[in-house]
């Protein structure tokens, strides 16, 4: 997880090397990106102490989740406005913490505002929800670890 967070704060480096080369400068809302970030590593989190307990059980997972992760990237505007997104599927589109952070990101380095205090209290709620989960499934199943490896 470590050293994927390196990776990561290398790609938000080259993100913000990328924003200022485009134009835009840095504000105070810039300021904000760690909590984002926090949010989302948080999320991660949780997902990697689930799974990676599941693993040990079903040697299968890693492909679930690596299908899983492809499909949630194909649903966070990136490439699109999330204002094409029907009013009534927002509120679970907003769910997704990729997508989440994404527009957060999109609110603070391209629109120069913070995110809506209800897509960080989603993300937020998110990230805590799965992060607990995890760490109970993760609790749970440690114990028979040594029989499975």
């Amino acid at each position: 997880m470590l050293a994927n967070c390196l990776h990561f704060a290398i790609q938000i480096g080259l993100l913000l090397l990328l924003v200022v080369a485009s134009g835009y400068s840095p504000n105070i809302n810039w300021l904000f990106l760690p909590v984002i970030v926090a949010l989302e590593i948080i999320f991660v989190c949780g997902m990697a102490l689930a799974f990676s307990a599941l693993d040990v059980y079903v040697r299968d997972t890693r492909y679930v989740v690596e299908s899983a992760i492809t499909v949630l990237i194909w649903l966070v505007p990136i490439f699109y406005d999330s204002n094409i997104i029907p009013e009534q599927y927002r509120v679970v589109y907003h769910l997704n913490p990729i997508a989440a952070a994404v527009m957060a990101f999109r609110n603070i380095l391209l629109e120069n505002r913070l995110p809506a205090f209800s897509l960080v209290s989603k993300l937020a709620l998110v990230s805590a929800v799965t992060f607990s989960v995890g760490l109970l499934i993760f609790r749970r199943l440690k114990l028979r670890f040594y029989d499975y490896l």
